[in-house]
């Protein structure tokens, strides 16, 4: 390869195969003063005009031996080599000078164990023909002879795969060999293994193989069998096999040397056994033949087509290839940098940066702004030559990419879903475009300013945006996402930038339903009945006992049978212990007082407990407004913050996909649901939340940030990531003021829970309290109708019927004699009771006027008498007869 200011060339060998040679480094000043001192000695020593280029051809294939013959290029000797399949140099020669001795040539190999079975080599020396050149180059060519001799003992030595065989082995020289795995020596049972070999445009491949013994079958597929396939490049599809007759569908059985030609760009051999009968396996060889035509530049597109635009582009400090695709052969080829302006040559190649590949195209590393401008590819053989001239402009890299993909989901107020076709709204999207706006700028020479696209990752749950594919992918911001104020990975994977610090978690109860505080009381009532069974025993047993002590003095209240005087006492007892008694029983004897006092003592304790027992439960149920996350059943959405704050306090969660999907269970109190957890600003922004049928319960403080994920792409790169760290740090009283203006406070509930409580345990919409009020309805008016029914009905009737059943026992006269009689009665009856109200309202006339005498005269014992010597007592006698 030659190198010059303005471009790059490289001479082919034989073929048409190119030849990578020197290095396009450029010289060390060193390095160039002692080559110019070594030819300068040279020169002095021989005349240069005799100096000519020797070439020696080794040519093996079959144990065929090489020729010898003389180049007729002239210039500078070339440094050709032989490279082994190992990939280590196993021939070196030297450029010789006539000074320098035979042993200049170096000989390094061990071909016997590697060496090709068709291989061809072009060695270059400079070789005088004076008389010491000439021995110096027949000393050369005993080393050379060597060489032959080594390349016969391995040519018939196939390169063999391996046993282990994975994926498809590239066959990227011109010509070689392969073999089915582990040689042909025979091959392992369920072994898959493919080659590709890859050809310029309208080269001919050429697959030969020499020896062949496979598995024999009639249809080769599915034992063991060998298929060649072809893909040219108008077409996106393998071909079927390339044999014919019986091997349409593959090779297999024992065959002998058969060979297979494609004209297309790439050819893919294919071997399957199965994991029955094996061969020995076979021996192949290939060889890529260029068509022998004048060069033409078909394409110099990154896809191989011939209509693509003249003009690729590029972004600095990427690699860049500009293709060169020819048909034909090729003896040279080179690149030329035209500059800006292809009519004025004034561009320059940078050897350390530009390279020209073993495909013909030019590699360009750590491209630059200025390397800009037109590329001329030139080719040539000897029928001819052909050029073309690409424009590769070298674009500004950005910050950030063109389109930044937002994944995220709707939750307001961090972020507002607006219908389709709209972007959305919330603290996220009004603070994101100021931050990239400022770290990613606005790389006018580039793709542009940096524009977030929220249609195209909009998700439904917060499951699906932590996805890891969407996560992952390029150029790609996830939010809101949960995690702390230090953190700057998320799963310690993908880049973090916490923005937003989350004020706690909101726990929102359900309201008790009604009616609910009311059966706890009865419950708790219920529950007392030890208490209350204690009371009646305690009772009894004191019944008994007053009526022991009692009954000798008090035969009349409590009698001298047992069964009557114990159960007045058990009355007398549970009277007096319940109020201290109504007074109808009360104990006569001193001993049965003496009891009576100690029992009054007994029952206010036993009441008191009883009393104590259902107050406390009322206490309780009123005052006990806070809902424990501990074993209680609340609601959450999956995967969230909140959910694993539930989960830390041992709650007992059922999950959701979306805050929407919980209000409607909530309330309904589905598979007995207490509450939900939820973001503080997420619960003040949802309408929904704010109901009487819910409340909140407490708000329980989380350290938590909502924040950014990226994904991979340009925006992991650690200066991008600087930026926005820094701005976020210096920009906190904004974001602040963007939280404040966007979020709505959580209100406060309205009144005393205690007070609604104790207020609502006869609650008339409660189901106890109406049917305890449908009961006692329902039972007096059926106890009414039925004491009717008894008074009027079945009482009066069987009344008249007695009495007049006892009438007709007696006669008609006798009857109405009777009759007549109960009527008299009646009147006389009626004549006695007037009389008895006469009387007592003239005794209570007479008791008036002697308790007003009695007062009148307590009154005249303190005054004197009166003349006549009489008391006032006898005056007032006097003065009231």
């Amino acid at each position: 390869m030659l190198c010059n200011k303005t471009g790059l060339s490289r001479l082919s060998s034989w073929k048409g195969k190119r030849v990578l040679g020197k290095s396009v480094k450029p010289l060390s000043p060193e390095s160039a003063q002692k080559l110019k001192n070594d030819r300068s000695g040279a020169a002095k020593k021989e005349d240069l005009s005799k100096v000519k280029r020797a070439c020696i051809v080794v040519k093996a294939y079959k144990l065929v031996l090489a020729t010898i013959g003389m180049c007729e290029e002239t210039g500078t000797a070339s440094l050709p080599f032989y490279q082994s399949c190992q990939g280590q140099v196993m021939l070196l020669v030297m450029p010789m000078a006539v000074d320098r001795p035979a042993q200049a040539i170096s000989l390094k190999t061990n071909a016997s164990d590697c060496i090709l079975p068709r291989h061809e080599i072009r060695l270059s020396a400079l070789v005088s023909e004076t008389p010491r050149g000439k021995l110096l180059f027949m000393r050369s060519f005993l080393q050379l002879l060597k060489l032959v001799v080594l390349l016969r003992a391995g040519a018939q030595e196939y390169k063999q795969t391996p046993k282990e065989c994975r994926g498809v082995l590239p066959l990227t020289d011109k010509n070689g060999s392969f073999t089915s795995p582990g040689g042909y020596k025979g091959y392992p049972n369920n072994t898959v293994c493919s080659w590709s070999i890859t050809a310029a445009y309208d080269a001919e491949i050429r697959i030969t193989f020499h020896d062949f013994d496979l598995e024999w079958s009639k249809t080769c597929i599915p034992y063991d069998y060998v298929t060649v396939s072809e893909k040219c490049l108008s077409s996106n599809a393998w071909s079927s096999n390339l044999g014919s007759g019986d091997n349409v569908d593959g090779f297999c059985g024992n065959m002998t040397t058969f060979s297979v030609e494609s004209r297309c760009e790439k050819v893919l051999i294919e071997f399957k056994s199965d994991d029955s009968i094996t061969g020995k396996g076979f021996n192949a060889t290939y060889e890529v033949i260029p068509d022998p035509k004048k060069p033409k530049i078909i394409s110099l597109c990154q896809d191989g087509t011939s209509n693509c635009s003249p003009t690729i582009v590029f972004t600095e400090y990427e690699e860049g290839n500009i293709p060169c695709q020819v048909a034909g052969s090729v003896d040279l080829q080179t690149w030329s940098y035209l500059g800006s302006d292809n009519e004025n040559l004034n561009g320059s190649f940078d050897g350390l940066r530009m390279f020209i590949t073993d495909e013909g195209g030019l590699f360009i590393r750590e491209l630059k702004r200025s390397d800009t401008g037109f590329y001329k590819c030139f080719v040539e053989n000897s029928l001819g030559n052909d050029s073309a001239v690409m424009y590769l402009r070298v674009k500004e890299k950005c910050n950030c990419p063109k389109n930044i993909f937002a994944n995220w989901y709707n939750i307001p107020p961090y972020v507002k879903y607006n219908g389709p076709g709209q972007n959305p709204t919330g603290l996220f999207p009004q603070f994101l475009p100021q931050l990239f706006s400022h770290c990613c700028g606005n790389c006018s020479e580039g793709n542009g300013p940096s524009e977030i696209i929220y249609d195209a990752k909009f998700q439904e749950t917060l499951m699906d945006i932590k996805d890891v594919i969407n996560l992952g992918s390029n150029d790609t911001i996830t939010f809101p996402i949960s995690g702390k104020k230090d953190d700057d990975l998320y799963k310690n994977e993908f880049y973090f930038l916490p923005l937003i610090s989350s004020p706690g978690v909101a726990f929102i109860v359900v309201e008790d339903e009604p009616g609910t505080s009311a059966k706890a009381v009865f419950d708790s009532v219920v529950s007392g009945w030890p208490v209350l069974v204690l009371t009646v025993l305690m009772a009894l047993l004191s019944g008994i006992v007053m009526w022991g002590l009692d009954t000798w003095y008090n035969p009349e209240e409590f009698p001298r049978s047992f069964i009557k005087g114990s159960g007045e006492g058990f009355w007398w007892a549970f009277v007096t212990m319940t109020t201290v008694g109504y007074g109808d029983r009360s104990p006569r004897g001193f001993l049965a007082r003496i009891f009576a006092i100690v029992w009054v003592l007994v029952g206010l304790v036993i009441t008191s407990i009883f009393t104590g027992v259902v107050t406390t439960s009322l206490t309780a149920i009123t005052l006990s407004t806070d809902v424990k996350l501990y074993g209680t059943k609340i609601a959450a959405v999956a995967n969230s913050t909140e959910y694993k704050l539930g989960m830390s306090k041992n709650a007992v969660l059922k999950e959701f996909n979306d805050l929407q999907s919980i209000v409607e269970p909530l309330k309904n109190r589905e598979d007995n649901l207490k509450g939900v957890l939820v973001d503080t600003y997420v619960a003040g922004e949802m309408r929904e939340f704010v109901s009487d049928e819910l409340r909140v319960n407490k708000i329980i403080d989380d350290d938590s940030y909502y924040g950014i994920v990226f994904g991979e792409g340009q925006l992991t790169n650690i200066s991008i990531q600087n930026c926005f760290s820094s701005y976020v740090l210096s920009h906190k009283a904004e974001i602040f003021e963007i939280v404040k203006q966007g979020t709505q406070p959580m209100s406060e509930p309205d009144g005393n829970e205690a007070l609604e409580r104790s207020s609502g345990l006869f609650d008339a919409t409660s189901p106890l309290f109406q049917r305890s009020m449908y009961t006692c309805i329902g039972l007096l008016l059926l106890f009414a109708t039925c004491g009717i029914i008894w008074d009027y009905g079945y009482m009066r009737y069987w009344k008249k019927k007695a009495e007049k059943e006892e009438l007709e026992l007696l006669g008609i006269p006798a009857y109405e004699m009777a009759k007549k009689n109960l009527d008299m009665l009646d009147a006389m009856m009626e004549e006695v009771q007037d009389f008895y109200d006469n009387w007592e309202k003239r005794m209570d006339e007479i008791v008036d006027k002697h308790e007003m005498q009695l007062r009148l005269q307590a009154k005249m014992k303190n005054l004197d008498g009166n003349a006549t010597g009489k008391s006032s007592y006898e005056n007032e006698l006097y003065m009231n007869r």
